[in-house]
């Protein structure tokens, strides 16, 4: 018999508003940075992680590979995979956040915006609230019911499946 937390997240619909909110979630953070690479390679250095010589092309891919994952969840298209890419993503920038806290560093983390110079994201948030959307990743993840609106592809054609078989 199942209890009713495995009931809720093995509801349908609770997997399709986490898929909807994390996908929406991850194109809408992207936008800002795909529009300015100048500023989203000045929070990449912020960060004081990467090679100076890898910072350019990481502002110019990782706004677009979040896009992609994101339209993904939204679409339906293979949400597993693409759920599994940003949790991936996630426990990159969990580690990236942990490790400037444990440094003492302030930074920017031009999630959804850029700050001003002199302004910091605190690191602490940013740690909680990644953690949340990596937990809510999760049911997307471990979900094995029957996905509601999704993409699938048979014979190389994509079919819209309501209820999706």
């Amino acid at each position: 018999m199942k209890t009713k937390l495995a009931a809720f997240f093995g509801n349908p619909y609770v997997e399709l508003a986490c898929r909807l909110f994390l996908g929406g979630l991850f194109v809408y953070s992207c936008v800002h940075k795909i529009m300015h690479p100048a500023d989203m390679a000045k929070v990449i250095y912020g960060y004081k992680i990467m090679p100076g010589v890898t910072i350019n092309v990481l502002a110019i891919m990782l706004p677009f590979f979040e896009l992609v994952c994101g339209l993904c969840l939204v679409f339906g298209i293979w949400p597993r995979s693409a759920a599994v890419l940003i949790n991936g993503m996630l426990l990159i920038f969990i580690v990236a956040i942990s490790y400037n806290l444990m440094r003492g560093l302030q930074f920017d983390c031009g999630c959804f915006g850029f700050h001003k110079a002199g302004e910091f994201s605190d690191p602490r948030e940013l740690l909680v609230r990644d953690m949340v959307y990596f937990g809510i990743t999760l049911v997307v993840i471990l979900y094995q019911g029957t996905r509601k609106f999704t993409i699938k592809t048979k014979n190389r054609c994509l079919i819209l499946n309501k209820t999706a078989a």
